[in-house]
C-alpha cells in the first residue's frame, strides 16, 4: 500500500512538473510573440517616420511628407542659401511642432505665412488652401478643376512678378499633395498641366 502511495505521489509530482515546463514553455513563445510584434510595430514607427521630413517655419517646426520637403524649403522666406535645412532645435523650448498629417491646412497655412509673399498676396493663398482644403471629400475632377482654374489665373496675371509667380504655383503644388496625399497625380506638376510656363510669365 505504501508502494502504491509512494508511486501515485511520484506521478503526480512528475505530472505538475511537466506542466510548469509547458507554462514555461508557451510563456517563453508567448513573450517571443510579443517581442517580434513589439519590434514589428517599432520599425512601422520608425517607417512612418521616415516618410516625414521637419522643416523650420518661423517659431515652427513642420513635419511634412519627405517628397515634398525640398518644394517647402523654396518658399519658405527664410531658408539658408546654402540649400541646407534649418533643422529642427529640439531642445527649443519655444518652436511648436506641427504634423501636415494631424493639421494639414495649418500646415499649409503656416508655409505661406512664412513665404517671401507680399502681404495681400499671402491672403490670397491662404483663402486659394482653405478652399482647397474644404473640397476635400469631393471628387478629384472637381479638385483638379479648381487647382487648374487657380493657377491660369495667377500665370496669366501680368501684375504678378515671376517669382511670385512661382511660389504661389509652388504652394498650389504643396498644398495639392498634403492634402490629397492619397490622390495619384496624373501629370498635375504644375509645369506642365496648364498652361505653359513661358506663357504665363
Amino acid at each position: 500500500m505504501k508502494n502504491l502511495l509512494l508511486t501515485g505521489l511520484i506521478i503526480f509530482l512528475g505530472s505538475c512538473s511537466n506542466d510548469d515546463f509547458d507554462n514555461s514553455d508557451s510563456s517563453a513563445v508567448s513573450k517571443e510573440t510579443n517581442k517580434k510584434e513589439r519590434s514589428s510595430d517599432l520599425k512601422k514607427g520608425t517607417s512612418s517616420e521616415d516618410n516625414f521630413g521637419e522643416v523650420r517655419a518661423g517659431n515652427y517646426i513642420l513635419l511634412i511628407p519627405a517628397r515634398i520637403k525640398g518644394r517647402v524649403m523654396s518658399v519658405l522666406r527664410d531658408q539658408v542659401f546654402s540649400g541646407a535645412l534649418k533643422i529642427s532645435e529640439k531642445n527649443n523650448p519655444d518652436l511648436d511642432t506641427i504634423s501636415s498629417d494631424g493639421d494639414p491646412v495649418g500646415t499649409l497655412l503656416i508655409i505661406a505665412d512664412e513665404s517671401a509673399l507680399g502681404s495681400s498676396l499671402k491672403l490670397d493663398v491662404k483663402g486659394y488652401i482653405v478652399n482647397l482644403g474644404n473640397l476635400r471629400g469631393q471628387q478629384y475632377h472637381i479638385v483638379d478643376d479648381f487647382i487648374i482654374q487657380y493657377e491660369i489665373s495667377k500665370r496669366q496675371d501680368s501684375t504678378l512678378l515671376t517669382n511670385e509667380k512661382e511660389t504661389i504655383l509652388s504652394i498650389s503644388s504643396i498644398s495639392e499633395a498634403v492634402l490629397f496625399s492619397e490622390k495619384a497625380r496624373k501629370d498635375r506638376d504644375w509645369e506642365t498641366s496648364t498652361t505653359s510656363k513661358r506663357n504665363g510669365n
